[in-house]
C-alpha cells in the first residue's frame, strides 16, 4: 500500500515537472474539403469539427490581458475556433489607439520600431490563440465597407495582398 502511494506521489510530481505535451489540431495537416464534400478534414484523414466562436472585435475592443482571459475561457469551453474580424472599419482602431491603415493601403512601413502597432496586436491574439490550439477564422471585411466605397478593387487588392503576406506561415488561420 505505502509502495503504491509512493508511485501515485512520484507520478503527479513528475507530471507537474514535466508536462504531456499535447497535440496542436494543426499537425495533423491543413484542414480541407473531405473527399466526399461532406465534412472537413486534415489533410492526415483525420475529422475537423468546427466549434467556434465569434470575437468580431477582439482586436479592436480588448487589450492583452484581456485577449488573454477571452482566449482562454475559449479554450475552456471547448471551442476549437474564434472567427475575428481584422478590421471593422477603414481605418480601423485598436485597444491602443493605433490605426489599422497608419499609410492608408501602403502597407510597406506597417511595423514601426517602438510602437506596438495594430497589426502587432492581431499578431499577439493570433499567437496566443495558437498556445491555446485554437484557430483564428479570419474575416478579412465586411461587404457594407466595399459597397459603401471604403475600398476599390485595387485597394481590395493591396490589403489581401497584406494579409496574405503576413500570416502566410501561421498554421492556426483559417
Amino acid at each position: 500500500m505505502k509502495k503504491r502511494l509512493l508511485y501515485i506521489i512520484f507520478a503527479c510530481i513528475y507530471l507537474q515537472a514535466f508536462p504531456q505535451s499535447r497535440n496542436l489540431p494543426w499537425e495533423n495537416g491543413k484542414l480541407q474539403v473531405s473527399e466526399n464534400s461532406r465534412y472537413l478534414q486534415h489533410t492526415d484523414g483525420t475529422p475537423f469539427f468546427w466549434l467556434g466562436d465569434t470575437g468580431w472585435l477582439l482586436p479592436e475592443r480588448l487589450n492583452r490581458d484581456e485577449a488573454e482571459y477571452y482566449l482562454e475561457q475559449c479554450k475552456q469551453a471547448g471551442f476549437n475556433v474564434v472567427q475575428v474580424q481584422t478590421i471593422n472599419g477603414v481605418p480601423a482602431m485598436n485597444f491602443y489607439g493605433q490605426s489599422s491603415m497608419p499609410d492608408g493601403f501602403d502597407f510597406s512601413n506597417i511595423d514601426r520600431p517602438g510602437i506596438y502597432g495594430y497589426w502587432d496586436h492581431m499578431d499577439f491574439i493570433i499567437d496566443a490563440a495558437s498556445r491555446r490550439g485554437i484557430y483564428i477564422g479570419m474575416v478579412c471585411i465586411w461587404g457594407g465597407l466595399v459597397k459603401s466605397g471604403k475600398m476599390n478593387v485595387e485597394e481590395a487588392q493591396a490589403y489581401g495582398t497584406f494579409l496574405a503576406n503576413r500570416y502566410k506561415n501561421r498554421p492556426n488561420i483559417i
